[in-house]
């Protein structure tokens, strides 16, 4: 940064110096800021509820959050679609915005401001105000620009930046426009931007996303368009301060929303209260603009930067990009009337890597309402709540704590801190795998000391159960909260308790004696059949006006939903998929397999599936993480320093929530399962097949792998009939002779 800007900033910076560092008791998050020229689709919600998810939890942690979202409506996608609907773009703007602002509450975005750019009192005079700063000083010229611009990424493109000649993001081809526009310095601020996010001041999550900022800006930085024509933005903008032939470019205008949503020209007490923020949460496709252009233009203006820029991957509906050709966009106004507000929430933040792109299927959102959500919380709920009515009267038990009551309580306290420790490092998937763990080790609390004999026979053992499984109940109510709010609502009516902020977990702050409410079914069992039909559905088109379509395949649009919701009225019949069957897998030879000795050096419970390991395997070339149904034939002890062989070039795969790089091989019979174990090799031996040259595929498919005939015979490991050896002698087991290898 130059002298001149460094003592602007520090002169302009002293206005507001209670935004000088973050407030312990202040809390500020935003999304980024839509377009709202088409209707909301998954990917916006996927947004919607990760933010949504930090502020709850910034909330029960005793902070007064503010959170910002809105309606990006002053570009020129707005003006062309308006014009190709043959209404004014105001019209289109005020009847979209409704439809974004609508899907944000259905969906439970607790927002405290949702800021629409064309608002001229609450909006423009703020974006003016950075504007006039940035000029002050001296990082505003103008000058004549020939250039490509993508109106879908309201962006200019240099030439090289093209892949194919056309925008990475939109695979379209840019618009070759010459005009007089305003630009501002970017690369006066190169080096002061890479230090910034190079040391973390401006931090950037994940890493990838950092060090492609950091590639980004040691590329060279140039100056970029901020504003546009008045006849080529048809008059829809906001006006450059002191040139009405100008409007403010887009990212200019739209990236303050960020500021002026917490009062920043119109409302300096509050501004000041909580700039600035503690994240932004955004997807990768605008990662440039938040972290190299709007930090610049803070610089210019002696505005104080963003802590965290959070980027987070997009969705894929059954392993392929959301597009209208395809006819797979997802409808969220669909799932929320057919499933409920939390199952979808929960298959977002459960199913989706936080930060990596991630498949969604309705499917798997039916089998995680049955299989995590019902069988795990809401069973836990339940059967507590109702034998507590049953044996208890429906009040709080008298409890007398035996050694083995006070060591459960003692674990859980320690996961339910750990869950609190992952969500302060934003790792949402992490911290709801973890909570739901929780629940599984109450229903097994529960199991393990059987209240419904201890009723007959031990009535204070009895006793002391419930009542740690009421405080188990009302812990998870608390800790789920931020990513299913209205089960989290659900079970605290059930208490009868008042919602508790976060510094409740671990205390047993229900008084003996107190009555419960009336116990509720929380959710709805999908049977097998409608599960069943999910399998090959795609939902439908989506439109402006805000009217669902029902989705284009098999499957009910008309089941109710597994939270008791009615469906949609008026939804069309469900047609039959026209989806084409699935090719035949050409086979691949035994060969074209990368089998290479590991050995398992760490352990642990899959947090959602109560038959599956997750091992941290030591290879040759480092460690990686793979996933196996091996519970329940190995105890964790059994398994940690064994040698295993690995099919190391399959491809990576989502097991209920957990990546998997690579499958271990096991042989079964009758029952009994062993691990092949050589334990003659060491990690990173290339396992051979007995006269055949190994000439492994770079990566196979689960499909293609089972072309494959692995078997036991005599003790031998053999595939497609030949043996398997590994530093010069035969792969072997030791236990089962015979049998099928999976």
């Amino acid at each position: 940064m130059g002298e001149s800007a460094l003592v602007f900033y520090t002169l302009h910076f002293q206005q507001y110096p209670q935004a000088s560092v973050i407030s312990v008791g202040k809390f500020y998050i935003t999304t980024a800021i839509p377009y709202v020229n088409a209707a909301p689709h998954l990917g916006h919600v996927l947004e919607f509820v990760q933010t949504d998810a930090i502020a709850r939890y910034q909330k029960l942690r005793g902070k007064e959050v503010a959170l910002v979202t809105g309606a990006d409506e002053n570009s020129l996608k707005n003006v062309q679609a308006a014009e190709k609907l043959g209404i004014t773009v105001e019209a289109l703007c005020e009847k979209n915005s409704a439809i974004f602002e609508d899907m944000a509450r259905k969906v439970g975005l607790s927002f405290t401001s949702f800021q629409r750019t064309s608002d001229r009192e609450k909006h423009w005079p703020g974006v003016q105000k950075i504007w006039e700063l940035c000029e002050k000083s001296g990082d505003i010229y103008k000058k004549k620009y020939r250039g490509l611009y993508c109106v879908g990424c309201e962006a200019f493109y240099e030439p090289e930046e093209l892949v194919g000649g056309v925008c990475p993001e939109h695979k379209t081809k840019p618009e070759e426009i010459e005009e007089e526009n305003y630009f501002f310095r970017l690369s006066k601020y190169q080096k002061e931007l890479e230090r910034l996010i190079e040391t973390g001041e401006l931090k950037v999550l994940p890493e990838t996303r950092k060090n492609e900022v950091l590639s980004f800006i040691r590329g060279g930085l140039n100056d970029f368009s901020i504003s546009r024509s008045m006849a080529r933005a048809k008059g829809w903008g906001v006006p450059v301060p002191g040139d009405d032939s100008q409007l403010e470019y887009v990212w200019f205008d739209a990236l303050g929303t960020y500021i002026t949503g917490i009062g920043y020209g119109t409302d300096e007490k509050t501004f000041a209260k909580f700039w600035p923020a503690d994240a932004h949460v955004i997807g990768k496709g605008i990662l440039r603009f938040h972290a190299v252009y709007w930090p610049a233009m803070l610089l210019s203006a002696g505005l104080p930067l963003p802590k965290m820029v959070f980027v987070h991957g997009y969705i894929t509906v059954e392993g392929q990009k959301m597009s209208k050709s395809l006819g797979n966009i997802v409808d969220p106004n669909y799932l929320i009337d057919k499933y409920g507000i939390d199952p979808l929430r929960y298959c977002l933040l459960s199913a989706v890597p936080t930060f990596e792109d991630g498949d969604f299927s309705e499917r798997t959102l039916a089998e995680m309402n049955n299989n995590e959500l019902l069988a795990n919380i809401g069973n836990l709920v339940n059967r507590t709540l109702v034998f507590t009515q049953r044996e208890f009267a429906g009040r709080v038990p008298q409890p007398e704590f035996c050694a083995d009551d006070k060591k459960f309580m003692e674990e859980q306290n320690a996961r339910l801190a750990e869950v609190g420790t992952l969500l302060e490092k934003v790792q949402l998937k992490e911290a709801l795998h973890l909570a739901m763990h929780c629940g599984k080790e109450a229903n097994a609390y529960f199991q393990r000391n059987e209240p419904w004999k201890a009723a007959k026979e031990d009535r204070a053992k009895c006793a002391a159960s419930i009542y740690v499984l009421l405080h188990q109940v009302k812990d998870l109510a608390i800790v789920l909260e931020p990513f299913i709010p209205n089960t989290s609502a659900a079970i605290f009516k059930q208490l009868n308790i008042a919602p508790r902020k976060w510094d409740d977990i671990g205390k047993l702050s229900l008084p003996v004696g107190h009555e419960l409410g009336k116990p509720e079914i929380i959710f709805r069992k999908l049977e097998q059949k409608e599960i069943e039909a999910l399998a090959q559905k795609f939902s439908g088109k989506q439109v402006l006006d805000g009217k669902k379509t029902a989705p284009n395949a098999a499957g009910g649009a008309h089941a109710p939903s597994a939270t008791g919701a009615k469906p949609a009225a008026g939804a069309a019949p469900a047609k039959a998929s026209t989806k084409p069957a699935a090719a035949p897998v050409e086979p691949v030879p035994a060969s074209a397999l990368d089998l290479e000795v590991g050995k398992i050096i760490a352990i642990r419970r899959h947090p959602n599936a109560e038959k599956l390991y997750i091992e941290t395997v030591q290879m040759g070339d480092g460690e990686r993480q793979i996933v196996s149904g091996l519970v329940p034939y190995y105890k964790e002890e059994e398994l940690v320093g064994k040698n295993i062989v690995l099919v190391r070039n399959l491809k990576p795969a989502l097991l209920r929530g957990i990546e998997s790089k690579g499958m271990l091989l096991a042989v079964e019979k009758d029952g009994k399962l062993e691990v092949i174990s050589p334990t003659h090799a060491n990690p990173g031996d290339k396992i051979a097949l007995e006269g055949a040259a190994q000439s492994p595929l770079p990566e196979i498919t689960i499909d293609q792998f089972l072309t494959v005939k692995f078997e036991v015979k005599d003790f031998f490991a053999l595939a497609n009939g030949k043996k398997l050896a590994v530093s010069g002698a035969p792969v072997k087991t030791a236990n089962v002779a015979e049998g099928k290898v999976r």
